[in-house]
This record gives C-alpha cells, sequence and structure tokens, in this order.
C-alpha cells in the first residue's frame, strides 16, 4: 500500500487512523469528536472547493446538545437566531397555532436556531482543521477491502491507504454504501419539492412563521441571523420533474402567488436562479445494522430524512458524538458499532418516519390527523439524551 499505518488487533476498538468519507456536518463534526478524543482522523471530500449552498438550516435543541459535546454550542448560537416557537398561519396569514418548542434550557441552550448553512459549515471546518483532522479534496473512495485486522482503501485519485476503521458521511448518495451495503434500498422520492433562498430578515421575522397553503404548499420564514432569513417551500412536485435552473424564479413565484402574511413582501426578494436551491425531496433509512465489518454509516448516508421535522442536522450531529461515544468504550471493534446502531436506529427511524408522515399529510390530509402533536410529540422524545 502507498500508505504506511499501525495497525491494531482485530479484536481491539481502533485508536488510530480512522478515514471518514465525506465533509459535511456529519464527517466534520465527527472529525472533530474523534480528534478530540485522540485518534488520528484523514477525511476526504470530493468537492474540491470544500463549498456549502448559502441558504439556512435549523438545529433543534439536541443537535445544540451534540455541538456543545464538542465545545461548540457558544459559538454556534452566536453565529444564528436563536428563537423558541413556530406560529402557524393559514394561506392568507391568519393565525392559525403557536408551538412552543422543548427546550434544554437547564443545560444553557435554546429551544433552536436558525443558521445560514455556510457559517456553520465554517465553523466545523476551521475547528476540524485546527484539531488536527487531515483533509484532502476532490476524491473520494473508489474500493473498500474489509480484512480482519484492517480496511484497505484505494481512492479515486489512485493512491492507497491502510485504515482501522472507515465512516461513510457521504450523504445521501453514498459511494461508501454503495460499496459496502448492496441490499439497501435507493433513496426514494417522497412526492414533494423544497424550494429555499436567503433574504433580509423582516423585524417581523423573530421566530419561524409557517403559513399553510392550497396544493399541498407550506411556505416558513427562518430567521437566521439579525440580518438575514430564509424562505423555504415544500410543494408537491407530480412525477419529480427536472425543472431547469432558469425557470426557477418563475416556477416559484407561481407556486407562492397565493400566500399572504409576511410572504408576499419575501417574494419580492426572489433572487436569480443561481440563488435558489430547489432539492427534490428523498429519504432513506438503512436497515440495521450500519456497519459491515470495519466500514459504517453516518448522517444522510444511514438515515436521510426529509425538513418536516428539521431535524437532519441534528441527528447528523448526534451520531458523531454517539459513534465516538461507542468507540471509546469497552470490548471489541464489532462491539462498538453494533452499540451504536443499537443507540441511533429507533430514535433516527422515528425522525424519519415522522417526517415522512407529516409530508404524506400535507400532500393527502387524513380526517383527525394533527399534524402539530406529532412534531410536539417527536420534539418531546428527542430532548431525551441520545
Amino acid at each position: 500500500m502507498g500508505m504506511s499505518m499501525a495497525i491494531i488487533g482485530s479484536d481491539s476498538i481502533p485508536q488510530a487512523p480512522v478515514l471518514i468519507v465525506g465533509g459535511g456536518i456529519s464527517g466534520l463534526a465527527l472529525g472533530i469528536a474523534l480528534r478530540r478524543a485522540g485518534r488520528a482522523v484523514d477525511l476526504v471530500e470530493l468537492n474540491p472547493t470544500w463549498t456549502v449552498y448559502g441558504v439556512g438550516i435549523i438545529l433543534q435543541a439536541n443537535g445544540l446538545r451534540a455541538l456543545q459535546r464538542l465545545g461548540l454550542s457558544s459559538a454556534c448560537i452566536a453565529a444564528s437566531y436563536p428563537y423558541a416557537m413556530s406560529l402557524h398561519h393559514e394561506e392568507d396569514g391568519r393565525p392559525r397555532a403557536a408551538r412552543h418548542k422543548p427546550s434544554l434550557a437547564d443545560e444553557g441552550l435554546p429551544a433552536s436556531c436558525g443558521i445560514l448553512r455556510p457559517a456553520l459549515h465554517e465553523l466545523l471546518r476551521d475547528t476540524a482543521l485546527a484539531a488536527g483532522v487531515q483533509v484532502r479534496l476532490g476524491i473520494t473512495v473508489s474500493t473498500i477491502a474489509d480484512q480482519p485486522a484492517a480496511a484497505e482503501v484505494r481512492f479515486s485519485d489512485g493512491s492507497e491507504g491502510v485504515y482501522d476503521l472507515v465512516v461513510g458521511a457521504d450523504g445521501l448518495r453514498s459511494t461508501v454504501r454503495s460499496l459496502c451495503f448492496a441490499q439497501a434500498q435507493a433513496p426514494r422520492f417522497t412526492g414533494q419539492g423544497c424550494w429555499r433562498y436567503t433574504l433580509p430578515r423582516d423585524a417581523q421575522v423573530q421566530s419561524a412563521l409557517m403559513y399553510h397553503g392550497r396544493q399541498a404548499r407550506v411556505a416558513g420564514l427562518v430567521p437566521v441571523s439579525q440580518e438575514a432569513m430564509y424562505l423555504l417551500l415544500l410543494s408537491e412536485e407530480p412525477g419529480n420533474p427536472r425543472l431547469a435552473d432558469a425557470d426557477l424564479p418563475d416556477l416559484l413565484r407561481e407556486r407562492l402567488r397565493h400566500f399572504g402574511g409576511l410572504i408576499p413582501a419575501a417574494a419580492q426578494h426572489i433572487p436569480g436562479p443561481q440563488d435558489i436551491v430547489y432539492r427534490p425531496l428523498e429519504t432513506q433509512l438503512v436497515d440495521a445494522p450500519w456497519h459491515r465489518g470495519r466500514v459504517v454509516l453516518a448522517g444522510d448516508a444511514a438515515h436521510a430524512t426529509t425538513p418536516h421535522m428539521a431535524q437532519g442536522a441534528s441527528m447528523a450531529l448526534e451520531d458523531a458524538v454517539v459513534l465516538t461515544d461507542c468507540l471509546g468504550g469497552s470490548g471489541s471493534l464489532e462491539q462498538a458499532l453494533q452499540r451504536y446502531t443499537a443507540r441511533r436506529f429507533e430514535r433516527c427511524r422515528r425522525v424519519v418516519e415522522a417526517s415522512l408522515q407529516l409530508g404524506e399529510w400535507q400532500m393527502r390530509p387524513e380526517p383527525g390527523s394533527d399534524p402539530l402533536a406529532l412534531l410536539r410529540d417527536v420534539a418531546t422524545e428527542l430532548m431525551k439524551p441520545a
């Protein structure tokens, strides 16, 4: 092999090195956690510029708790807009209900916060590099030979390495999953798409504002800093159409035209197509266990969810903390990875399935359904430690 590294016995939990494939939220958080536990970490990221799209995301209290374990919650909160409730409205802007989010105030954490994705990426990236994570950009894995004492990896640039553990944190289209989890079902389109763009924050937007419209559409405004907020729209998109970038502004205007409240003013700020992020909503939950020998999945590679619970980033952060905890325990690597799946699977399944149910109710309302109660119940469950 082109890279010489010490290998410990296969009956021990690995101490170093670990390879993380994917430099997003899950991979970076895991790299930070492992370095702080004393592990050597290599990380490869396929995107040669290591950039992320410039809209906002939501971190819930449980995700902030995971960041607190990494020593990053204060910095994250300072770069974000904390808020404690979601205000729900009818399509025309009339108030429908207020949902107070469960919080971890006793742990010094807000109920949630909106943050620009580039700001979170910069925080995690800079912390990972400062912690000593060794990063290579523009490459991914091409083969993984899982041997009893090591995982032998060939990369897409032809280089090779030997690792005690390989973590697939490379997202919904995970290369690691395709190489090592052949039986995993492909991601499934849910029937909806998600539109987002960033705009100046209206002074009235001090929490998440949600507007429930016709044609299975839900629009929202979420603050991400004192200066900025983002607009999101969930819309039914039958047949998963391929939308031309040049058409995105006009298509978004059409989908927003029936909304009242603060949405018409926000729609005046619809940017050019390069600043609109549209994604078909796809989901996947890999069957347990989430490891094969010395290869394990984390984040969207294992449990991609839709944004209805706003838990995707928080689940990825929890994965990083829990996997590091499990690797630091007693017993073999196999036992550590079994503990990881045991601690994560049902919690992630609950989020994936609840998010799917919320989307189904938006597209096909059912008599007696109570989306706000489901949101409340699952959010309360997630206040329990991961």
